[in-house]
C-alpha cells in the first residue's frame, strides 16, 4: 500500500454523479427558500394593509 495506490483508487471515483446530486439539491433547498420569502414577505404585505388600512 503505498501513496500511488491510494490516488489511483481517489482518482477512480465518479465525482460528477455526486457533484450534479448536490448541485440538484442545492436548487432544490434555494427554490424551497424563496418561496418562504415569498410567503413571509405576502402575509406581512397583507398584516401591514389590514393594519394601516
Amino acid at each position: 500500500m503505498s501513496q500511488i495506490d491510494t490516488t489511483e483508487k481517489l482518482s477512480a471515483t465518479p465525482e460528477t454523479e455526486n457533484s450534479l446530486f448536490a448541485l440538484c439539491g442545492l436548487g432544490i433547498a434555494g427554490i424551497a427558500m424563496l418561496g418562504w420569502i415569498g410567503a413571509l414577505a405576502w402575509i406581512a404585505w397583507r398584516l401591514a394593509n389590514w393594519l394601516l388600512f
